[in-house]
Parts: structure tokens; C-alpha cells; sequence
């Protein structure tokens, strides 16, 4: 401004951009406005859907459920979910193809870059550049602008949001589901939402789809299509062993296409992947590349949704480590085998009912594992290909500690649960430290012995056998663990009937035990007990007594020890046959007592008792009552065992010769059964 006296003239020269404010007397104004710069290009971002390579196997009826929503003008959006590597992105790109041969405009936006990618399809509806940049660091009002076009797009799209992990990306303020942020159903077109996140809280009132693994006959075409190498030997079994996931049957796949000197079919893959299913990533690592890798090799798409989950809750990742072994081969883990007060302890140090919750859902949300029904109560289960993977990433004994834990804590309470666990455990052990650690012979001491409890009696001598043999080239023969195979070893012998046998293995054992750890350790005690077993079971009930009384004296004030009740149990089983039933019933009840306070109705040692009392009810003479007790003793052993289980087998014929012996026609004497099996 020119404050001179006289006429006043003013200039202002550039871009005048907003309002200008002219003061004191105005007689003439002029405003030679600069040329405006134009807004930058907009963010590089890539909208165009991935093609699947192959044809997609298994997912016609849920890409044409989609297609007919889309095409319906669904009122929500859709959202695809599962586990990383289950194939939704392939669903998803699948439906793409269907849209844009329809004559849709296909969108597709790619996780961290939601909000740019978002804007670029404003632009490419005929939304300015100019607006876009004056609307993208306002996320409101871009929200606004975006949907404003996509709702009066001039013909119909699909837009797909991919790999949406992180809700908050679509909406840091509120749910994705409540429509206020990216994800919104429109007039304008269809959209569909691919993520992990599997909860129906964060999407309602959108529509979920849960993609799972392939159908057998699907996977095996799947792994045909990656490979060239239709009906080569073996596809079937690779897809199984594969868990007919599609990322996995993928990677097998270009493995199999690649390197066919070494792998000439699926068979010879197969063979290789015996040495652990982390060969296949190995494999395949070479042709995987890209910034996406995570998302394209089994130990990083797993991985990468327990980092976000691991982010939220610390607990998340050593617990499903500890699920990895415990859950082995998709085997149902009960959520009572897994109290906080016995994981609470190394990487779960802290751990309390409401962090255990918290993680568990955490986990079942991101797909890692799934809540179900097993037996009537609630279950956690692993796909046996992810348990697999997150059994390779685990790299010290903290978490085998914890397993280790769980398995003594209440053992013999879930058979199939126990024997698939040990075994996984024992090979955890083994890559974590060698073959022959202490530690492996002991997980592997549990695995032959559950297995001989599961009825493969013959199976387990002869691994038990083998396993002594290790244990004594490799850490001698009175190490503790030696001892523990040698008497797991004799208790299989006992099984198959060959008392001699196994009556020399069980004094040996009981004499290093006793000259290493104490004549009252309780080891030493347990194979003193076994040594008056087999002296009973040969006949020689005085001996078996007197042994019994000591290992109970040993006992004194501790008589609910378990290897004490197993003594009070044998010493009722002899009153029994000596024609002492009052005597036998009161041990009978005693021990059972204990076994229900200490492990529960259901557990196999009450069960035990059941069947003694039962056997006491038909020396008894009270026939009617024997065979009530032996149908529920049945009914449990089937449980824990399963139907044909030597076990079971034994109380369902006593149950029907009870029965037989009501009507009179069936009246054997007494001691026409062995004794106790404990």
C-alpha cells in the first residue's frame, strides 16, 4: 500500500490466493493473479486385480454365491475370511476376472495404501485432481469425496479391498462394519473384503464367508495345475500331506515344475518333506520374491498374522507355540489342559485367567486356530500344516518345558491327545538339541507308553526295546532316563504277559534306582510296586502283599500319591480274592475317592476303581449291580480310548457276563481274571 500523499494508487503483484483486504480510500485495484500450480500426480498406487496363474479349483460355489450377490446389488458388503495361505485372495481375483468380463470397472486396493488407492479410484470415477488433493490429508472429508463417486459411478463395479489384517486401516475411529470409513456397501457397485481377522464383531452387519482348505479332489488338481504334471504318482498324498492348502499345493507345485531332475513326481517331493515341512519354504524360497514374500512362503504367512496378533497380546505367539505341540495332527486340545497356574511359567510367566482368554481369542480371530466341540466340551484346534510350521519356528526348551508340563499335569486323561503330543514333543526335543537328549528319550518314553495304553501293546515293546538300547549307548545305564525307558519297557512286557521278563527288568530297575536316587525316591518306590505286581500276578500273593504294605509305609501321611493309591488299589484287589469283600470295597471306594478329587469323574484311574468295585459287586454275588458299574466303566474307557480298546472290550464282556449270571446262566467262580492293570 502506498501511504504517500494524494490519490492513492495500489498494487499487488503474484498469486493471491483467499481474500484480500484493501484499506483507507480505494481508487483504483488491480490483481494480476499468477498462474496456479498445478497438484502433484497423484500416489503410485496399483489398482488392477492379480491374475491367478491356474485355473481355481474348489471355489465355484462360493464365487458363484458372490457373483449372484454382485450382481443382485447386495445391500452389505462381502467379506472373505481364513487363515493366510487358504486361498481369499485367489477367490477374490477369481470373482475379479468374472466382474470386468461382465463390463464392471474393477478396482482393487492393497493393504497400506487403502487411503491413496481409495483416492485414485475417485479420480478414476472423474473426480479432479485438483479435489483429490485438496481432500487427501482431510480423512473425512476424503471419505466423503471417494464415495460420493463411487455411489454415482456411471456403470456398476466391484471394488475389492485386499488383505485388510488391520481393521483400524479401514476405519481408526469405528468398526469397519458400522460403514463410516472405506469399506461401505454402495448403489454403485459390489465390495468385497478379504482378511484374517475373523470376527464378526469388527464386520457385522456385513456378510462373512470363512474360506477353508480344499476339498481332496480339488487340492490334488490344484497341485496338477502348479506342476504340469498331471496324474503323477503321488499328487494325492502330496496335497494330504500338504493339507490341501493352497498356498502350500502352490509352492509344491513350482518346486515339482522347476526341479524335475530331483523331484521326477509328487513322491519324490513327498519323500523330502518327511524330513519336515520347512523343506518345502527351502525349496521354494529361490522363485519367491518380491516385497510381498511374507505373504508367499509358509513360515512367513503365518507368521506375519501372529506378529499383529503377538503386537496386541505379548501372550499370543508362546502359547500357540505350546498349541503347535500339544495339538499335533489337528487333535482337539480340551480347554482344560490348559490351566493358566500350568502354563504360567517361561515365555507365559504372568499369565492369568483373563490374559489366557484374551490370547486364545486373539488367536481364533486371526485364524490360527479354531473353537469347537470335542466330547461335549470346548476344544482348541490347529490345521495340522500350520501346527507343523509353528513347531519348526520354535528355538530353545522354554515352551517344550511348558508341553513337557501340561502332559504330566493330569496324564492319562486324553489318550489320543497324549501319544500325538509326545511324539511331536520328542521331535521339537530332537531339533532343539540332538536325538539322543535326555529329554527326547523322556518324550519318547510317554509316546510308546500311551501307545500301549492305546492297545498297540506289541508296537511299543519293540520301540521301547529299541529305545533302552539308545538311552543306554547314549547317556549309560543308570541315568534317570534309562531307568524311566527300562521300566516302560518292562511295563509293556507286563502287558504281553511275559512276567519273567519283565520281572527281571523291574528289580534291576528298582536296584540302580535305589543305590542312585534313594530307596525312598518315589521312582524307586514305583518300581518296587511293579516288582510286587508281577509277584502277584504269578501267584504269589504273600510276596505281592508285603511289598505293597512297604511301598504304602513309604507313604506315611502321603497316601494320595499316585504310585501309593496304585499299592492301597492292589492290596483291596487281594482282600478281594481272598474272599474279604468288605475290606476290598472299603479300599476300592478309598482309592477312588482320591483319584475323583485329584483328576475328576472321566479320568481312567476313577475309571479303574469303578471296574474293581464292579468285579467286588459280582464276587458279591450282587450281579445286576456288577453290570450297571461295568456299562459306565465302558462308557468312559470308549471315551478316553475308543471303542475298541482292549480295555473296553474287557469291561463290555463283564458287563454281559453279569448280565448272564443274573439270569443264571453264568456263574464262574472267583480270581478267574488277572489282577489290577496299574
Amino acid at each position: 500500500m502506498d501511504s504517500s500523499p494524494g490519490p492513492h494508487v495500489n498494487s499487488v503483484d503474484g498469486g493471491v490466493y483467499g481474500r484480500l483486504v484493501q484499506a483507507r480510500d480505494i481508487h483504483s485495484l488491480t490483481i494480476n493473479a499468477g498462474e496456479r500450480p498445478a497438484p502433484p500426480p497423484g500416489a503410485d498406487v496399483v489398482l488392477d486385480p492379480p491374475r491367478p496363474a491356474t485355473a481355481v479349483r474348489g471355489r465355484e460355489g462360493l464365487v458363484g454365491e458372490l457373483l449372484a450377490q454382485m450382481r443382485a446389488g447386495a445391500a452389505v458388503p462381502h467379506v472373505l475370511t481364513g487363515p493366510g495361505g487358504f486361498g481369499k485372495t485367489t477367490v477374490a481375483a477369481e470373482l475379479a476376472g468374472r466382474a470386468r468380463a461382465e463390463g464392471r470397472t474393477v478396482f482393487w486396493v492393497r493393504p497400506g495404501s487403502v487411503a491413496a488407492s481409495m483416492i485414485e479410484v475417485a479420480v478414476e470415477l472423474g473426480g479432479s485432481r485438483r479435489e483429490a488433493e485438496e481432500v487427501r490429508t482431510a480423512r473425512h472429508l476424503a471419505m466423503r469425496w471417494v464415495w460420493r463417486h463411487l455411489d454415482d459411478a456411471p456403470r456398476p463395479w466391484l471394488l475389492v479391498i485386499d488383505n485388510a489384517d488391520r481393521p483400524e486401516e479401514l476405519d481408526p475411529e469405528n468398526r469397519p462394519g458400522d460403514q463410516l470409513g472405506w469399506m461401505r456397501a454402495s448403489p454403485g457397485g459390489f465390495v468385497l473384503v478379504t482378511t484374517r481377522v475373523d470376527d464378526p464383531a469388527q464386520w457385522a452387519p456385513a456378510r462373512i464367508h470363512r474360506v477353508e482348505a480344499l476339498e481332496a479332489g480339488a487340492a490334488a488338481a490344484a497341485l496338477a495345475d502348479h506342476s504340469a504334471l498331471a496324474g503323477t504318482a503321488g499328487t494325492e498324498e502330496l496335497a494330504e500331506r500338504l493339507g490341501r492348502v493352497p498356498l502350500a499345493l502352490s509352492l509344491a507345485g513350482r518346486i515339482l515344475a522347476t526341479h524335475r531332475v530331483l523331484f521326477p513326481d509328487a513322491r519324490a517331493l513327498l519323500a523330502r518333506l518327511e524330513e519336515g515341512v520347512d523343506r518345502l519354504d527351502e525349496l521354494a524360497a529361490p522363485f519367491v520374491t518380491g516385497p510381498d514374500v511374507d505373504r508367499r512362503l509358509l513360515s512367513g504367512v503365518w507368521d506375519l498374522s501372529l506378529r499383529s496378533v503377538a503386537e496386541r497380546e505379548p501372550y499370543a505367539r508362546p502359547l500357540l507355540q505350546v498349541l503347535a505341540v500339544l495339538g499335533s495332527n489337528a487333535v482337539p486340545v480340551p480347554l482344560r489342559r490348559l490351566p493358566p497356574a500350568e502354563l504360567a511359567s517361561g515365555p507365559l510367566e504372568g499369565l492369568d485367567d483373563v490374559g489366557l482368554a484374551r490370547a486364545v481369542n486373539a488367536l481364533i480371530v486371526h485364524g490360527l486356530v479354531a473353537l469347537g466341540e470335542h466330547g461335549g466340551e470346548a476344544a482348541l484346534r490347529m490345521h495340522p500344516l500350520v501346527a507343523e510350521t509353528v513347531r519348526a519356528g520354535i528355538g530353545d526348551s522354554a515352551v517344550t518345558d511348558i508341553v513337557s508340563g501340561l502332559l504330566q499335569w493330569q496324564s492319562d486323561s486324553d489318550f489320543t491327545l497324549e501319544a500325538s503330543a509326545y511324539a511331536a514333543l520328542a521331535g521339537v526335543l530332537a531339533r532343539v538339541h540332538h536325538a539322543r537328549h535326555p529329554t527326547v528319550v523322556q518324550a519318547s518314553v510317554g509316546r510308546f507308553r500311551v501307545a500301549m495304553l492305546l492297545g498297540d501293546r506289541l508296537e511299543a515293546e519293540r520301540s521301547l526295546g529299541r529305545l533302552v538300547e539308545t538311552a543306554e549307548a547314549a547317556l549309560g545305564g543308570t541315568h534317570p532316563e534309562t531307568l524311566r525307558a527300562r521300566h516302560a519297557w518292562a511295563d509293556s512286557l507286563r502287558a504281553l504277559d511275559r512276567w519273567g521278563e519283565a520281572q527281571e527288568i523291574y528289580r534291576s530297575v528298582h536296584s540302580d534306582r535305589a543305590s542312585r536316587l534313594g530307596p525312598d525316591h518315589p521312582d524307586t518306590l514305583s518300581s518296587l510296586h511293579q516288582v510286587a505286581l508281577i509277584a502277584g500276578l504269578r501267584g504269589d500273593l504273600k510276596a505281592a502283599e508285603q511289598g505293597f504294605q512297604t511301598v504304602l509305609a513309604a507313604y506315611e501321611g502321603r497316601e494320595e500319591e499316585p504310585t501309593a493309591l496304585h499299592a492301597l488299589q492292589n492290596l483291596a484287589y487281594i482282600r478281594m480274592l481272598r474272599g474279604d469283600n468288605d475290606g476290598a470295597e472299603a479300599g476300592f471306594l478309598r482309592v477312588r475317592e482320591a483319584w475323583s478329587r485329584a483328576l475328576g469323574e472321566d479320568h481312567p484311574n476313577t475309571g479303574q476303581a469303578d471296574y474293581f468295585l464292579a468285579r467286588n459287586a459280582a464276587e458279591r454275588g450282587d450281579h445286576a449291580r456288577a453290570a450297571a458299574m461295568f456299562d459306565e466303566v465302558a462308557r468312559t474307557r470308549a471315551a478316553a480310548m475308543g471303542e475298541e480298546n482292549t480295555l473296553v472290550v474287557q469291561a463290555r464282556e463283564r458287563a454281559e457276563r453279569a448280565r448272564r449270571a443274573v439270569k443264571g446262566s453264568d456263574a464262574r467262580g472267583r480270581g478267574d481274571e488277572g489282577g489290577p492293570l496299574t
